[in-house]
């Protein structure tokens, strides 16, 4: 069994036609990267940003389709429907601006790659949490 960004992941090839190996030449992705994303069954953190903005646009998915599938497979909760794809519907776009523009700035003096893993969590959290209110 796989997590959940693997399963869109492999949702996606599928679609596609696409094998694993196709799809590491066409995301540039190592396969160790690949591999650690889709291989276990709970990620231990999330992915950066720039590895799941190339896996959206080379499978041609929402990048908000993968950041919220990321955080499941980190073990955030899904929905009450079962559909990660749909987790931030209750957050209004203004709510996840702020939120965006807040931890920017608290970030920019320092914005290593784990920062922007960590931030990126501490978003999917917070949408859940308004979700959840």
């Amino acid at each position: 069994m796989t997590n959940e960004l693997g399963t869109v992941i492999e949702g996606r090839l599928g679609e596609k036609g696409w094998s694993i190996s196709r799809f590491m030449l066409e995301s540039g992705v190592s396969p160790d990267v690949i591999a650690g994303l889709i291989g276990p069954d709970q990620l231990s953190d999330m992915p950066d940003e720039s590895t799941l903005v190339r896996f959206s646009e080379v499978l041609d998915l929402p990048y908000r389709q993968l950041v919220v599938a990321a955080g499941v497979a980190c073990g955030l909760p899904k929905n009450q429907e079962g559909e990660p794809t749909f987790v931030l519907r209750f957050v209004t776009n203004e709510e996840l601006l702020t939120e965006l523009r807040r931890r920017l700035v608290r970030g920019r003096s320092h914005g290593d790659a784990q920062r922007r893993r960590l931030t990126h969590f501490a978003l999917m959290q917070h949408a859940l949490a308004v979700e959840a209110s």
